[in-house]
């Protein structure tokens, strides 16, 4: 019998309601959604709702979103399972703040610290409890503008563009995007800081500094038992 932490859950969709900012209270803005107690529910207006595995409302910190629908995926990486967090919503709903996409070192012990940090903070926990595998990390970090795929890891200060090709073995390959190769959370958050810095960003209507683009951050692991040489 499979245990229930090891049951493979294709896709969990997560809702989170960011608060009010304060553009939209100076204008009379109103909440438009509320939330059923004890219940992963959300009500839009007076007769419309919606059910999702996770229900985060405004006042939801960071932490508490990261230990409830992320830090679960890392033990199955663990287990050779892929883990993927993808963050959807309109310019200014939040998503880079909560995917911490402008992370830097200095706010290591914020609260405000967002998913990909804490996912590597986590990650190297777990890997330094495993003595006896030996590990290999790789990280890549990817930004998709007008069509274009951008390197952000790119060494070269013209930022290279790269193709995706499609192997019939390997399925949909990367071609020309820089792999690091990474020894600790500080050489990964290193990572994560440049690749943030070289992301395209421009002012719109609803947020003053949005992304203007998409961007996959990818951690690549591999292990191997000690014993297996």
């Amino acid at each position: 019998m499979v245990k229930e932490d090891e049951k493979v859950i294709p896709v969990r969709v997560v809702l989170r309601c960011r608060p009010l900012v304060p553009k939209e209270i100076s204008e009379g803005c109103q909440m438009c959604l509320s939330f059923v107690p004890e219940e992963q529910q959300v009500i839009v207006g007076n007769d419309k709702s919606f059910t999702y595995d996770f229900v985060f409302d405004p006042s939801a910190e960071q932490e508490e979103v990261f230990n409830t629908s992320v830090a679960p995926l890392i033990r199955g990486i663990f287990k050779g399972y892929n883990a993927t967090v993808l963050a959807y919503g309109q310019t200014g709903s939040g998503k880079t703040y909560s995917m911490g996409g402008t992370y830097t070192a200095d706010q290591e012990h914020e609260p405000t610290v967002g998913v990909i940090p804490r996912v590597i903070k986590l990650l190297f926990q777990e890997k330094e409890r495993r003595l006896e595998w030996e590990f290999t990390l790789k990280v890549s970090y990817l930004e998709i503008y007008n069509e274009d795929i951008l390197d952000l890891l790119s060494p070269s200060r013209e930022r290279s563009q790269i193709s995706i090709r499609e192997d019939p073995k390997e399925g949909i390959k990367i071609v020309g995007l820089t792999e690091r190769d990474v020894a600790c959370a500080q050489d990964t958050i290193l990572c994560l800081e440049q690749g943030n810095n070289s992301r395209t960003v421009a002012s719109t209507a609803m947020n003053s500094q949005s992304s203007r683009s998409h961007a996959i951050f990818t951690i690549s692991i591999e292990q191997r038992k000690k014993s297996d040489k």
